[in-house]
């Protein structure tokens, strides 16, 4: 009968068994689940962007507000410490609400026109696995 209860299936199922109550004894109880992409942390670096074009976008429907392409350049107010976030000669878009092409009334509420300059900062990603670079502008009013 003792064979039979320690077959080697049974054996088996009671390593099994083993394992799931050491990984569980192992996790803190009161541990969360670790986040997705995340947490991150970011170095901070204040800057000045420069919008250098505004466009019409061409992604809109006839039926929706029309929708603008607005490109800037950022200048960095300190030299930026990691290699892969080096901006100088690069454009980038500017995102009104929910990361959509801001419309005619974001452009008017804030000024927005070609050579406009805007106070913001660059976060640069330094652990984590989210977005590797975002741009702040904490003066854009994003409705009125």
């Amino acid at each position: 009968m003792t064979g039979k209860i320690f077959s080697k299936s049974g054996t088996f199922l009671i390593m099994v068994f083993f394992v799931f109550l050491g990984c569980a004894w192992a996790q803190p109880k009161n541990q969360a689940r670790p986040t997705v992409g995340g947490p991150c942390q970011y170095k901070t670096y204040p800057g000045q962007a420069t919008i250098i074009s505004i466009t019409q976008s061409k992604d809109h429907n006839q039926s929706e507000t029309a929708q603008f392409e607005v490109k800037f350049s950022f200048t960095p107010g300190q030299i930026i410490e990691e290699k892969f976030a080096r901006v100088e000669g690069k454009a980038f878009n500017l995102y009104g609400e929910n990361f959509q092409y801001p419309d005619r009334q974001f452009l008017t509420r804030n000024s927005i026109h070609v050579g406009t300059v805007l106070e913001g900062y660059l976060n640069v990603i330094v652990s984590g696995t989210c977005t590797p670079l975002l741009f702040e502008f904490p003066d854009l009013k994003q409705e009125n």
